[in-house]
């Protein structure tokens, strides 16, 4: 090979990788806050908005459609056709992330690279619980868009479940006979039966009478031709056919009866709605993900863990369960397994922080203080260094039962004003050290503000 072509081969395969395709490079620090802020506006807007309409812009709706009908189909089918799956996609979006427009916010947010892309975890507190979601963020021209919305825990992927509720056949290429069929012949056979009856009745009555009589049959016969022309040119420019409606999976009856049995406490009743989601063809991953949590809510420990175990083993297995197995085992003493899943979880479903409150007792407890510290940093810094970032480290050193650690982290709330030693009294985060005495003893301080009025 000549040297000028062996340096052209050679500047060629360091822009690409090995199938030959560029390579782009891992997204940056400026990246990462970039596709966050648009992540946390969209689902700002989500929450607190009933049009949704910044978090429709965002989303990558046409991106979702072109991968499950294939780019060809996609780019074939009309506008009007296009916006009817769009507002398919979207609304599968909006109905799966609704909540109460004026009881959600965002608890917590980060984001880290995933190749040219970033993955942006976000907190949603809904109604008085947070759930964990990632946003897959990708770039689109000079911005980002939401590729998709996952649901850690349960393994749930938004996009996916939207392409799925297409059912097997979303579109159809229309044939020659087809066209003519379904557009054409219908009206030509009204507008023969029209003339027919016309022809009929002009035969039985006076002749004077004749002129109205083709008159008003004149009007229907021109509409139907119209209507036939028309109809029969959009099936010449639409090659395709859109299966009219989203199909709904059968199983999603029994998993909205399922949460609402478990809203109003009905446990055993929950539980036999979710086998027959499981039944009906629901995916076992986070259907046994959700049989687990309730059985861990109602203290039926072994039934929770085979369900979990069962929802890690599924072919689309369920992050949480790690989770949850990894508090079972630390409650039992078993804080090597519990470190261990939660090292697998955090590596799979990206931080939060309340796994990482959960992992800085457990390393405490195997006696890795400053891995506990590090731990507790990381889980201040996704709710900020301010009073909830001491909050969550008080409710830390709690849990791991470091009383003095715990009354250190609250000491700097109450210069900021936001420490009520009686909500702190009937907190079940503070159990664990509830019998200390630095924890009886700082209960049963004065309010700061109080000590300071009684000395002026």
């Amino acid at each position: 090979m000549k040297p000028r072509a062996a340096a052209a081969a050679f500047v060629l395969l360091l822009l690409t990788g090995p199938g030959g395709r560029p390579l782009r490079a891992e997204a940056g620090p400026a990246d990462l806050e970039e596709a966050a802020e648009v992540a946390r506006r969209s689902a700002g807007d989500l929450l607190h908005s009933s049009a949704a309409r910044l978090f429709s812009e965002a989303l990558d709706a046409d991106g979702i459609l072109a991968r499950r009908l294939g780019a060809r189909a996609w780019s074939s089918l009309a506008d009007r056709q296009r916006e009817q799956l769009r507002a398919g996609v979207r609304e599968r979006f909006v109905r799966t992330l609704a909540v109460p427009r004026t009881q959600g916010d965002i608890a917590w947010s980060t984001a880290r690279a995933d190749g040219d892309g970033v993955d942006v975890f976000i907190g949603l507190r809904l109604s008085g619980r947070v759930l964990k979601t990632r946003w897959v963020m990708h770039r689109a021209g000079s911005g980002w868009k939401i590729g998709d919305v996952v649901l850690v825990d349960p393994g749930v992927s938004i996009a996916r479940a939207a392409e799925q509720s297409l059912g097997p056949r979303p579109v159809e290429r229309r044939t020659a006979g087809e066209e003519f069929w379904s557009n054409a012949a219908p009206r030509a056979g009204a507008m023969a039966v029209i003339a027919l009856l016309t022809a009929a009745i002009a035969a039985r009555i006076r002749r004077e009478w004749r002129r109205l009589l083709y008159l008003t049959a004149a009007a229907p016969l021109a509409l139907l031709a119209i209507d036939g022309v028309l109809a029969v040119r959009r099936a010449l420019l639409e090659p395709y056919v859109v299966s009219q409606g989203a199909r709904e999976e059968r199983w999603r009856k029994f998993e909205q009866m399922a949460f609402a049995a478990e809203r109003e406490g009905r446990a055993e009743e929950a539980r036999e709605h979710w086998i027959r989601a499981l039944s009906a063809g629901g995916p076992p991953g986070p259907i046994e993900y959700q049989i687990g949590l309730a059985a861990r809510a109602h203290g039926d420990a072994e039934g929770a863990r085979a369900a979990l175990e069962r929802a890690l083993a599924a072919p689309e297995p369920a992050p949480g369960a790690d989770k949850e197995l990894a508090a079972i085992d630390a409650a039992a003493g078993r804080f090597a397994e519990a470190d261990a899943r939660l090292r697998r979880y955090l590596a799979a479903a990206g931080p939060d922080p309340d796994s990482l409150s959960i992992r800085a007792v457990v390393q405490t407890n195997l006696e890795k203080n400053a891995d506990a510290l590090e731990t507790v940093r990381e889980a201040r810094a996704l709710v900020g260094e301010g009073w909830k970032g001491q909050l969550l480290e008080a409710q830390i050193r709690a849990r791991a039962g470091d009383a003095a650690g715990c009354v250190a982290a609250l000491r700097g709330l109450e210069s900021e004003g936001v420490l009520d030693r009686s909500l702190l009294r009937s907190d079940p985060l503070y159990l664990p050290i509830a019998t200390d005495p630095a924890w009886v003893a700082f209960l049963n301080e004065r309010p700061k503000e109080s000590r300071t009025r009684s000395r002026s």
